[in-house]
């Protein structure tokens, strides 16, 4: 395969392509008002700070409260009959996002079949902003399969007691060499061109590259030819251990976002046997930018 000849980039390409790119649509999931919710909040920094049409998406508690037998399947719907919970307005919502800089903004309450409303929403958004503490960890699990495998729609996951901040001066991702991990580095473009600092850390295998024949994927030369220069830090590609590995390394530099690939195996096979995405999941700290 021939070799691609890589450009240099001056400062002043640099400076032109930082601060570019938008996100043009955003979708939060929001759990409360009077006060808004995390995801509310995070959502309105982010599309103040990118230029980006905000739909404010209510979830009703009743819907939040949901067990699913087959891994497969969508979200129960709730009957036309049950007793549902009052909900805010597209006024109040979009009092709240223009008072946080917010120009455009759409609603949804979603009272019935999660699943379908997910599904319509993300035909039309770029990016989801999600609470961790919506609902339980194995039903935060389906909502989040259907969002990120079935609508391939990127998310950011917010942990519980997220200090809410927009500017994510020190990213690190974890890179596995997967389409997921590629794909995700993809959807974050945005927010690492604005970061201060970017660290990667590799879970590879050095051993080498097992797909030879395939387009190779560099994330180091892909970030600096968008002017994103990316440090590395190896770690141990054990998925015992690797999840564990990257929430500590994460500490150590401070990040204040985490770019991930998620579900590299089957659904079957990450509800089962857990993995990297589902520690990260129950145990990160620090919101995390998830793509499949």
């Amino acid at each position: 395969m021939a070799e691609l000849l890589e450009m240099p980039i001056s400062d002043h390409d640099k400076s032109h392509v930082r601060g570019a790119m938008t996100i043009p649509n955003i979708v939060a999931f929001l759990t409360a008002s009077t006060p808004w919710s995390s995801a509310a909040v995070m959502g309105a920094s982010l599309a103040s700070r990118y230029g980006s049409v905000l739909t404010g998406c209510y979830v009703d508690p009743m819907l939040r409260d949901f067990s699913v037998l087959d891994v497969e399947s969508t979200m129960h719907a709730l009957g036309c009959d049950d007793v549902l919970f009052s909900t805010p307005t597209a006024a109040d919502f979009t009092l709240f996002a223009n008072q946080n800089g917010v120009a455009k903004t759409n609603w949804a309450a979603v009272q019935a079949d999660v699943g379908s409303a997910i599904t319509q929403l993300a035909a039309w958004h770029d990016l989801a902003v999600v609470e961790s503490d919506m609902m339980e960890a194995n039903e935060l699990l389906t909502f989040l399969t259907h969002l990120l495998w079935a609508c391939r729609l990127p998310c950011v996951l917010l942990p519980k007691l997220c200090t809410v901040s927009s500017s994510f001066e020190r990213i690190v991702i974890g890179w596995n060499g997967s389409p997921q991990a590629t794909r995700a580095i993809h959807a974050a473009m945005p927010f690492l061109l604005d970061a201060k600092e970017v660290w990667i850390l590799d879970g590879t295998d050095e051993d080498g590259d097992h797909n030879a024949d395939l387009p190779k994927f560099d994330p180091y030369r892909f970030l600096a030819q968008h002017g994103v220069t990316a440090h590395q830090r190896r770690i141990d590609g054990d998925v015992a251990i690797v999840g564990g590995a990257l929430i500590w390394e994460a500490q150590q530099l401070r990040a204040d976002l985490f770019v991930l690939g998620a579900f590299s195996h089957s659904r079957i096979r990450e509800r089962v046997a857990g993995g990297v995405f589902r520690c990260m999941l129950e145990n990160a700290k620090i919101p995390m930018l998830l793509q499949h």
